[in-house]
């Protein structure tokens, strides 16, 4: 699982994920964006789940924003992690 970004992505300044790895070490930054990517792989997983079930609170369906997907993705890019691999499921998964 790399952590380099492209340095002249525009959403993402490039001097965030320095920043991020010299406070924590390579170390224990590689240990975070692992945790964040298991973390966002589970989320999607349980609107998977939960979407296969037909189960709608108040009506509506499940969205990857109601499990933090979007969020888990924000705090990846802010920190400097290659996006994650799978794309997010649609109401139609």
């Amino acid at each position: 699982m790399s952590t380099s970004r492209d340095p002249d992505a525009p959403s993402v300044p490039g001097r965030v994920a320095i920043v991020f790895e010299a406070l924590l070490g390579d170390g224990d930054a590689q240990l975070v964006y692992e945790g964040l990517y298991r973390l966002r792989e589970l989320m999607v997983d349980a609107l998977r789940v939960v979407q296969a079930e037909g189960l709608r609170p108040g009506g509506r369906p499940f969205e990857p924003m109601d499990f933090g997907i979007p969020q888990i993705d924000r705090l990846l890019a802010r920190l400097g992690a290659d996006p994650a691999d799978d794309a997010s499921p649609t109401e139609e998964c």
